[in-house]
């Protein structure tokens, strides 16, 4: 087998394997430390906890991140990826109020399947870590695809609205999945029916979609 190469006689692409490996185990270790931040806090997310949690040695820790400070930014741009994934589904969409529609839905749909992730972005990190201003802009960069999906629904004359009309559209959905995942709808409230009505009433109302 020549010197350097990646692969024995089985044709198994071993630097292929390392890297899902690698992949694998830091999706491991962020989905731990979003757990213990959730449920156990700020003051709980130390490097200790996170490996006793994931059964490994500090060092692994360290060798995937360099540090908690390492740790806490992977953690938080992680978070937002996952929702800009979910963003980029909604594009394949033609029509500019289907794809307003569907990424409305991924919203919500996010944030019920990854809570602790959704927490992240906006709950417990920010009273234990600051991300610093590059990790910032690439987080908010997420919902370039929301804003872009407003401009589309908008005349021509109106394009100027969409960075203000996407943030109120933001708002609206974040507020109504915060009720909802801090159990403060009701137990007789619907929620995703709650969820659709408000975000179909407010593109309606601001002229997004037809009413």
């Amino acid at each position: 087998m020549p010197s350097g190469t990646a692969r024995w006689e089985g044709g198994v692409d071993l630097q292929q394997v390392r890297a899902t490996y690698r992949d694998e185990t830091r999706s491991a270790i962020l989905a731990a430390a979003a757990r213990i931040l959730s449920e156990e806090g700020p003051a709980a997310l130390t490097v200790r906890r996170v490996a006793e949690v994931v059964n490994a040695s500090t060092k692994m820790i360290y060798t995937c991140f360099s540090g908690k400070a390492g740790l806490l930014d992977a953690l938080y741009i992680h978070s937002f990826d996952g929702l800009g994934r979910e963003f980029g589904k909604c594009l394949a969409e033609p029509a500019p109020v289907a794809r307003l529609r569907a990424i409305c839905k991924a919203y919500r749909a996010y944030a019920l399947a990854e809570p602790a992730f959704y927490n992240v972005m906006f709950g417990d990190l920010g009273r234990a870590y600051e991300a610093p201003l590059e990790s910032r802009r690439r987080a908010w960069s997420t919902f370039r695809a929301m804003r872009e999906a407003v401009a589309a629904c908008l005349p021509e004359d109106r394009r100027d609205e969409a960075r203000q009309l996407s943030q109120m559209l933001w708002a609206t959905l974040h507020g109504v999945v915060s009720l909802e995942l801090r159990g403060l709808l009701g137990e007789k409230t619907d929620a995703g029916d709650l969820y659709d009505r408000t975000s179909e009433l407010f593109l309606q109302g601001s002229g997004l979609i037809p009413s």
